[in-house]
């Protein structure tokens, strides 16, 4: 079992390394950043898995603010959240669109003016320039990482809008620390824990909990 070398592990048995992440986040970050500028909301509408957490990393690295969007809230939701936001570029993936049936959403979106990237075109157009983001990354971070001010944006997550529009809630890198300093204030983790993470990525505790404090 990947225990004990496996700090990422997902649904598919996907098992990633530390050097793993840091290099993939590095060269999809270098790709997902054409055309945004840094301190902008790029969109993430992935499920929970490795490739919703690359997609976190990679454009933290570069300092853009992943802004988890909740698939299930349906058209109308999403065109709300990506108002708020001033999302123009969405992440997400082939697999899936077809696997939830989200093609009238994703049509809609695209409809609507935002930029939809898929994971998969991505990964295999990764120039020779993003390859070499990824080995930069590994070796000298500093270089390539974005420094952003700790009360600044780090992520954004929307509310269910059962009340009215979905409402987006800015959480800052201080605001994230913070959240994953109180989990370990109540809970007693140790480096032979295995977590599980049931919950999405775009709720708060999936975020925060589940992803980012193991």
């Amino acid at each position: 079992m990947a225990r004990a070398r496996s700090p990422l592990v997902d649904g598919d048995d996907r098992n990633l390394t530390y050097d793993d992440i840091i290099q993939a986040s590095f060269a999809l970050g270098s790709a997902l950043k054409r055309g945004t500028r840094a301190g902008e909301c790029v969109g993430v509408m992935l499920p929970t898995g490795a490739a919703a957490a690359l997609a976190f990393f990679a454009l933290s690295a570069y300092g853009r603010v992943p802004t988890m969007l909740n698939f299930t809230s349906g058209l109308a939701g999403l065109k709300s959240a990506l108002r708020t936001a001033q999302v123009k570029r969405v992440v997400t993936a082939h697999r899936l669109i077809d696997k939830a049936g989200l093609q009238d959403v994703v049509a809609g979106l695209t409809e609507s003016g935002a930029e939809i990237v898929y994971l998969e075109d991505v990964r295999k157009n990764l120039s020779l320039r993003n390859k070499l983001a990824a080995v930069t990354g590994k070796f000298a971070p500093r270089l390539l990482a974005a420094r952003p001010d700790p009360s600044k944006p780090a992520a954004i997550l929307f509310t269910s809008g059962t009340e009215g529009e979905p409402k987006g809630v800015v959480l800052s890198h201080q605001n994230i620390l913070a959240n994953v300093a109180q989990a370990r204030a109540h809970f007693d983790f140790y480096a032979s824990d295995v977590l599980l993470n049931p919950l999405p990525m775009f709720h708060c505790f999936g975020l925060t909990v589940g992803t980012l404090l193991p």
